[in-house]
C-alpha cells in the first residue's frame, strides 16, 4: 500500500476493527468522504488514508457502526510544516527569552512599595523618581543606602525604611510614623460590633457608650458599644469604642440535603488544547476539536519565561460532564448530614471549649436542611 506522507494535503492514517465495515464505507462514499489506499485485514480490521478536515464526519460514522479506532497519525506536508514552524517559533521565543532574562536583570523595571497606609503610593514614587530612581534606571548606579538616608529625609512622615533589589524589581519597606488616634481620628471612630452571635455573660467597658447588658442576644454585625461619651455638660465627645465582652457564641453549621436532584457529573474523560503566546501574539492555536456533547473547560496558565518578554502557554483542559438523577431519601443519609453539619459548627468554633451543642432538622417538599449549633464561650 503506498503511503500518503509526501503529499501536500494534511492526511490523517486510521486503522479501525468492527464488523460493519462495509457498511461504514459504503455510507462515507454515499456522503462524499474520500477514503484513500483502504487495506482490508482478516481479523475485521482495515488501514486507510483521509483528509484532515473529514474526520469529524468520519468518526460520527465509525461511532454510528459500533466501529473501533485503534491507531491514527497525522501525515502530509502541511502537518509537517505546520509542527516545524511550532518548533522553530518555540525555540526562538526561549532564546530571545533568555536574552531577554539575562538584560532584564541588569535594570529596574518594577518598583514596590509595602507598608503605607497614610501615604500614597504616588507620593513615594514621586520622590524616588525625583532623586533618580524611574524604570529602566541600571541596578549598579543605586547606592541602596543613600537612597534610604534620602528618603527620610525627604518624606517627614516616614521613620523607618529599607531598600532592597530582588530581579529586575526595587522593593521599598517603610514604616510611618505614629500618631495618636485621640488627635488624628476625632469625630471618625466607628461602633464596636459584635463578631458573632450569642448571649452575652460579662461586659467590661473601657471606653464609649454601651447598648447593651448581661443577658442580651446579638446577632453577629449588631453595636456593641458607640464611639462617644456624653461629658458633664451634655455633650458628646468622639472616642474609640472598647470593650471586653464575654459571651456564650453560637457557632452554626447548616447543611442541605435533596431527597430528589439532577447532579453534573465529570466522567473522566478529558482533552487538551495549548494555544503559545510570545509577547501576547499567538505563536501556536490549536485545532483540537471537543469530542464531546457535555463538558467544563478550564484553564491553567504556564510561564515558561516570567521576563519584559514573556512566553506563556494558555492550556484550556476540556473535561467530559454528563447529567445524572439522584433518588435518596434523607432518612438514608441522615447521619452523615448530621456529621457534615456539625463539622462546619466546628470549624467556627476554632478549637474553643464546646459548652453545649444540638441540631435541628427542617423538611419541606424533598428539601431537607440540618442546622447543627455549637456553643463556646469567648470575646465578641
Amino acid at each position: 500500500m503506498k503511503k500518503l506522507v509526501f503529499e501536500f494535503k494534511h492526511n490523517k492514517k486510521y486503522k479501525i476493527k468492527g464488523v460493519n465495515l462495509e457498511k461504514c464505507f459504503n455510507n462515507l462514499i454515499k456522503n462524499k468522504i474520500k477514503l484513500k489506499n483502504i487495506k482490508k485485514n482478516g481479523d475485521n480490521t482495515a488501514e486507510f488514508y483521509i483528509e484532515k478536515n473529514s474526520e469529524k464526519i468520519l468518526k460520527q460514522n465509525l461511532n454510528k457502526f459500533n466501529i473501533t479506532i485503534l491507531e491514527e497519525k497525522d501525515f502530509g506536508l502541511l502537518y509537517f510544516f505546520k509542527s516545524l514552524f511550532f518548533r522553530v517559533g518555540l525555540i526562538s521565543a526561549c532564546f530571545i527569552s533568555v536574552v531577554m532574562l539575562f538584560i532584564s536583570q541588569m535594570f529596574i523595571f518594577k518598583i514596590e512599595i509595602y507598608g503605607n497606609e497614610n501615604l500614597s503610593r504616588e507620593e513615594i514614587i514621586s520622590c524616588l523618581n525625583s532623586l533618580g530612581v524611574t524604570p529602566f534606571t541600571s541596578k549598579g548606579s543605586i547606592n541602596l543606602t543613600e537612597l534610604e538616608s534620602e528618603l527620610l529625609e525627604n518624606m517627614p512622615s516616614i521613620s523607618l525604611v529599607s531598600i532592597i533589589t530582588k530581579g529586575s524589581s526595587l522593593v521599598v519597606n517603610l514604616q510611618e510614623k505614629v500618631i495618636n488616634d485621640e488627635y488624628q481620628n476625632v469625630g471618625n471612630f466607628t461602633p464596636l460590633k459584635a463578631s458573632a452571635s450569642g448571649r452575652i455573660k460579662a461586659i467590661k467597658l473601657i471606653q464609649g457608650t454601651l447598648c447593651v447588658k448581661v443577658g442580651d442576644i446579638v446577632k453577629e454585625g449588631d453595636i456593641l458599644v458607640e464611639p462617644y461619651i456624653i461629658d458633664s455638660s451634655g455633650n458628646k465627645k468622639s472616642v474609640k469604642a472598647e470593650a471586653e465582652i464575654t459571651a456564650e457564641i453560637w457557632c452554626e453549621g447548616r447543611v442541605t440535603h435533596y431527597d430528589y436532584a439532577i447532579k453534573t457529573v465529570k466522567t473522566g474523560n478529558r482533552v487538551f488544547k495549548d494555544d503559545v503566546y510570545f509577547l501576547s501574539l499567538p505563536v501556536y492555536i490549536s485545532k483540537t476539536e471537543v469530542p464531546y456533547s457535555e463538558y467544563e473547560v478550564s484553564t491553567k496558565i504556564i510561564n515558561l519565561s516570567t521576563t519584559l518578554l514573556p512566553v506563556k502557554i494558555y492550556r484550556s483542559i476540556i473535561e467530559e460532564t454528563k447529567t445524572v438523577e439522584e433518588n435518596i431519601p434523607f432518612e438514608e443519609v441522615r447521619k452523615s448530614v448530621i456529621e457534615q453539619a456539625k463539622s462546619l459548627a466546628l470549624e467556627k468554633a476554632k478549637n474553643n471549649s464546646v459548652i453545649e451543642e444540638y441540631h435541628t432538622v427542617t423538611s419541606n417538599a424533598g428539601i431537607n436542611t440540618v442546622s447543627y449549633v455549637v456553643v463556646i464561650e469567648g470575646k465578641l
